[in-house]
């Protein structure tokens, strides 16, 4: 199996378009965490990819942005989407020790899962037990997108970069915009 990656765009518009959503957080300063820019690209996958209207629900049930291991992101995940709305949904984030079989239907109800580096050695049942779910996963852990995973977060330098799986992402039932796609490298297994 051959593993290919395309780039579409350059960063520009991406930098560009973060950098214009965290000035609207109160009190980031000009030096910004990796993972304020991890937790703004977080909330803007809530508005750049679509769901099926059975895993949203009705209008004001929360879209739910899962942590699964350990939360790297403090409290920036929860000022980011803060008084947020995607549709008519508020988002909400919930955190979650590690994987457990306990916990695996809780894990299918977010829209949006980050499962930390903590969960390395259980990526695969976690993907196992989230299969046939509408849930955008998201991981900084090696190869997520050949080991089924939507969105990998990688580091060039300083920057944050994006691998997107666009074929998993079909699997869960989910559209990514192509926007979205521009600014990421995706992921192609030949």
């Amino acid at each position: 199996m051959k593993t290919k990656f395309r780039r579409k765009t350059t960063w520009t518009l991406a930098t560009l378009g973060i950098l214009a959503f965290l000035a609207g957080i109160p009190g980031v300063r000009a030096e910004v965490s990796e993972y304020t820019v991890k937790a703004a690209f977080i909330y803007n996958f809530a508005k750049f990819v679509t769901w099926p209207d059975k895993a949203l629900g009705k209008a004001g049930s929360p879209m739910v942005i899962g942590v699964v291991g350990d939360d790297p992101f403090g409290s920036a995940l929860d000022d980011a989407v803060a008084g947020k709305s995607v549709d008519g949904h508020p988002l909400t984030v919930k955190r979650f020790d590690g994987f457990s079989d306990a916990n695996a239907g809780a894990l299918r109800k977010c829209h949006i899962l980050f499962i930390s580096y903590s969960e390395k050695d259980k990526v695969g049942d976690i993907l196992t037990a989230l299969k046939g779910a509408s849930v955008l996963t998201v991981s900084e852990i090696e190869k997520f997108p050949l080991k089924g995973g939507v969105v990998l977060f990688d580091m060039e330098g300083s920057k944050v970069t994006l691998e997107i799986n666009p074929e998993a992402a079909k699997k869960a039932g989910l559209e990514i915009s192509s926007k979205l796609l521009q600014v990421a490298k995706v992921f192609k297994s030949e």
